[in-house]
């Protein structure tokens, strides 16, 4: 045990634990901001998603003062998680305009490879940092897979809605968007990462590529007749001001069922 705190002791620096959640802090704070200010606000992520995000961003302000606590292993494998989000991070916002997101997932990636990879205070702290990056590519695995499988079936026109993916395709560009883009003059509101990576994995970008708007709302509808075809919730201000709400695309599906809340 003396062994034990001594090696904490040695690999331990107090002044990196004060400085690192205030900066994360900042980083978060004026990165939300800045998002709020120029984008108009954030992509509506899916529920999962959203849980998964909170607690990654809770993670990164936090992680050094956790590390030396009874809940270390935790904290290491929340961290191995987060790498999988912050590099999802990285790569959706290299690949699209919205750039500013680069360089913090740039910076919050170098920071927890350094603190639980190169310079951990806790000997066995990579172990449980590297089961949270294989649970990340696990996931990314699983996605892949379930993403391919619903997009051979919709291909030869079977829709297989026992498969979550299946969902996801059919309600790409008017539920779902698959990058920053724009369509009728607003964003689609939700992103899951689930899908966008079976999507960038397979390099099958849209199975129903071709079909109108229109067109994929009946399908839609007749396929998940209890699930809404608009959401609540715009992607953006912009979104909101472009008319997503009063848009004719809804017309045929303005009843009750079609204003629940996004699954």
């Amino acid at each position: 045990m003396k062994e034990h705190w001594i090696y904490i002791q040695q690999n331990s620096d107090r002044m990196w634990h004060k400085v690192f959640p205030i900066v994360n802090l900042c980083i978060v704070f004026l990165a939300t901001l800045f998002n709020i200010l120029f984008n108009g606000g954030f992509c509506v992520f899916v529920p999962w998603a959203m849980i998964v995000q909170i607690l990654c961003f809770l993670s990164i302000i936090a992680f050094t003062w956790i590390e030396d606590t009874r809940i270390w292993q935790i904290n290491a494998f929340v961290c191995g998680i987060s790498i999988g989000v912050y590099f999802y991070w990285a790569a959706f916002s290299f690949a699209e305009p919205f750039v500013p997101l680069f360089p913090i997932s740039l910076w919050f990636l170098s920071l927890l490879i350094w603190r639980n990879l190169v310079h951990p205070i806790r000997k066995h702290i990579r172990l449980w940092f590297l089961a949270g990056i294989f649970v990340c590519v696990v996931f990314a695995i699983i996605c892949a897979l379930t993403f391919s499988q619903a997009a051979e079936k919709i291909k030869k026109g079977e829709f297989d809605t026992q498969n979550p993916m299946t969902e996801r395709i059919v309600g790409m560009h008017f539920r779902y968007h698959t990058r920053i883009c724009i369509y009728d003059g607003w964003r689609p509101p939700l992103h899951d990462p689930a899908m966008i990576l079976g999507m960038r994995l397979t390099g099958d970008q849209d199975p129903l590529a071709g079909t109108s708007l229109k067109e994929r709302v009946a399908l839609y509808h007749r396929l998940f007749p209890t699930l809404p075809v608009k959401a609540r919730c715009a992607c953006c201000v912009q979104s909101k001001e472009e008319g997503y709400f009063e848009d004719s695309l809804w017309d045929d599906y303005s009843s009750t069922d079609s204003v629940l809340n996004a699954n």
